[in-house]
């Protein structure tokens, strides 16, 4: 299984820089990187769009798990396995299996560079 945060480690020591998204979010420049690398914006625009109904939850852990037949799911827990959020997405080209950003206050990370 390929997770796609193992190929990003170079974020270790946290993010100096934060960058403004959509509707509210900002990201690090690890989750940057994730979304560039793997050309998965649309995961950062998932995110982004559940903000205002999750605004309430300061932590979440948002998880993306492709499966054999292209098709994906979208998880958000809130890092005890409660889960707030799933969605199905019926095909994606995502390059690996699996990927999770952090979400604390608003802003997406990765979980290395807290």
């Amino acid at each position: 299984m390929i997770n796609a945060n193992d190929s990003l480690n170079e974020f270790s020591g946290g993010s100096e820089n934060l960058y403004k998204y959509n509707f509210g979010l900002v990201i690090t420049e690890g989750a940057l990187a994730l979304a560039q690398k793997f050309e998965c914006f649309w995961f950062l625009d998932i995110i982004a769009s559940y903000l205002p109904t999750l605004k309430k939850e300061e932590f979440q852990v948002w998880t993306l798990t492709k499966h054999s037949d292209n098709s994906a799911t979208v998880k958000c827990t809130d890092g005890n396995d409660k889960v707030l959020k799933t969605q199905k997405i019926p095909w994606t080209d995502f390059s690996a299996d699996e990927c999770t950003i952090w979400v604390e206050f608003g802003t997406a990370l990765l979980s290395i560079e807290h």
